[in-house]
């Protein structure tokens, strides 16, 4: 009897280290992803970034310095471009925080707010990194995406102690998307970020 409980004990604590080592490879695997993505992300930006330059190049004394004078939004998003494709993200973050209020009016295209998001991110600027992420899913007619991104960052607000804007993120999903195939799982979630916020 005593043989069988130890070998039971045995099976169980080979079993959680077989699980805690599933779960870590699967999380250095997703913090690698999100590494290269960005850094493909970055190169793409920069590659295309002389193309785009070289035919504009005549009128840009003209055309671009009026503009970004005349609207800040215009100046903001140019900044934010820029900052982009020199790899500088937090540069582009902290461009976007600065005009966060009036961030509707600001124009990008999809892999600049993918971009922006994923640098927002790293900052630690969890609201703002999903609107960021799921305006850029949303812009280019990415749904599914859209609905993947704004997970994403709730897990990751969740996981940084921030239960309060994991919460919002998942109810922004299920207002969003009531038919989500996510929602279930943001239901649960939910359930459990609500035990982590602080009672009053």
């Amino acid at each position: 009897m005593q043989t069988f409980i130890i070998l039971a004990a045995l099976a169980v604590l080979v079993g959680v280290v077989v699980w805690v080592a599933i779960v870590v490879r699967k999380f250095k695997a997703r913090k690698a992803f999100e590494r290269e993505r960005e850094a493909q992300f970055v190169a793409e930006m920069l590659r295309a970034k002389p193309a785009a330059a070289a035919p504009a190049a005549p009128a840009a004394p003209v055309a671009t310095a009026p503009a970004a004078s005349a609207d800040p939004m215009v100046a903001a998003g140019e900044a934010i471009r820029a900052a982009l494709a020199a790899g500088r993200s937090a540069d582009a973050a902290k461009a976007f925080l600065a005009v966060v209020a009036e961030r509707t009016k600001l124009t990008l295209e999809p892999a600049a707010w993918e971009g922006l998001g994923r640098a927002l991110l790293a900052q630690g600027a969890y609201l703002e990194a999903a609107w960021a992420l799921h305006a850029g899913a949303a812009l280019a007619g990415d749904a599914a995406g859209a609905q993947k991104r704004l997970v994403e960052v709730a897990l990751r607000a969740g996981d940084a102690g921030q239960a309060p804007n994991a919460l919002k993120l998942y109810a922004t999903l299920l207002a969003k998307y009531p038919q989500s195939q996510y929602a279930d799982f943001v239901r649960a979630n939910m359930k459990e970020q609500e035990k982590k916020v602080p009672k009053a």
